[in-house]
């Protein structure tokens, strides 16, 4: 294949502005693409204008670069805080660019950090991405220049993309801090939260039997469910006819990725709901999770992703 057919995708990490002191921390910008992580050499972190000046590079032919742009596949740049004492990485906020902004010169623009730990002093990046193709050939080393080559690059073994986690192996792993763990733990490290909302209900006499009698011990009329093996309930009400009760919210939280959020909703049953009286189920309705995300969507980065509506309860 001539140099021609090939392809650097470049990501330009170039400095920053507003970011808090931290002499004890070093400053590392992680960013992943068509299954492969770099990431910059450690900077300071004890100036408020770190210098990065690193370019990440990732190689493909022209068929799957027009691959990307179709499914307008977008990059998640992730900034880090790092203590070398313990080798510890805090996420501190990221920013998402976009593959279709790329073009074959060099331009770069000020981004602020989404999702940022430092959002009194508003820190922002200037990053740039652009499309090389000239001596493709001669740069076949680079992942990171003025970095060791291949520098954070994910093993060769270690699971990135979705081919390459095991949907069988995907279980969620109640932890001591509380959270989920669900993938390899240093693979799946970004933090989610899912969390189920109960905000009304109507029609609900039509669910109620004629010719059963209710339990007598019963408080009233409650909804029931079971998220990650937890069994949640709202708060009772008394009157099926205008149900009255609060939208209280559940939520469990999730260290994981998401391609591999994406493989285990996929191949989960969605989440029963139960109108129920006492220890009697009336009726229920499933609200399906296995299309909550897309794959190779980047939407949960930039806003809340959710399956919302009316769903109807039957017998």
């Amino acid at each position: 294949m001539g140099s021609r057919d090939k392809f650097l995708i470049v990501v330009s990490v170039l400095e920053g502005r507003r970011f808090p002191k931290r002499p004890k921390h070093k400053l590392i910008v992680e960013a992943r693409f068509d299954g492969e992580l770099l990431a910059t050499d450690p900077v300071s972190h004890n100036t408020e204008t770190p210098d990065f000046t690193q370019e990440l590079g990732w190689e493909l032919d022209k068929k799957r670069l027009h691959q990307h742009r179709l499914q307008r596949t977008s990059i998640k740049v992730q900034c880090y805080a790092q203590d070398p004492r313990s080798t510890m990485k805090e996420a501190i906020g990221y920013v998402v660019l976009d593959l279709r902004s790329a073009q074959n010169k060099q331009t770069s623009k000020w981004y602020p950090l989404l999702h940022s730990k430092y959002h009194r002093s508003k820190s922002e990046v200037r990053l740039g991405i652009y499309i090389d193709d000239n001596n493709v050939d001669q740069q076949q080393g680079f992942k990171a220049r003025g970095a060791p080559a291949r520098s954070g690059q994910l093993p060769p073994d270690s699971p990135s993309t979705e081919s390459e986690l095991d949907p069988k192996t995907l279980k969620p792993e109640l932890k001591e801090d509380g959270y989920y763990q669900l993938g390899p733990e240093d693979k799946c490290s970004d933090m989610f939260l899912l969390s189920v909302t109960i905000s009304f209900a109507a029609n609900l006499p039509q669910l109620i039997p004629t010719n059963m009698a209710l339990p007598a011990n019963a408080d009233g009329y409650f909804f029931y469910y079971s998220l990650f093996g937890n069994d949640v309930t709202n708060e009772a009400f008394v009157d099926p006819l205008n149900p009255n009760f609060p939208a209280e919210r559940a939520s469990v939280r999730l260290r994981s990725s998401v391609e591999a959020i994406h493989l285990f909703l996929e191949k989960q049953p969605g989440i029963q709901v139960h109108l129920c009286c006492g220890d009697q189920s009336l009726g229920s309705c499933e609200v399906p999770l296995n299309t909550l995300l897309k794959s190779g969507s980047t939407e949960i980065y930039m806003r809340p992703v959710a399956a919302e509506g009316s769903f109807q309860v039957n017998r």
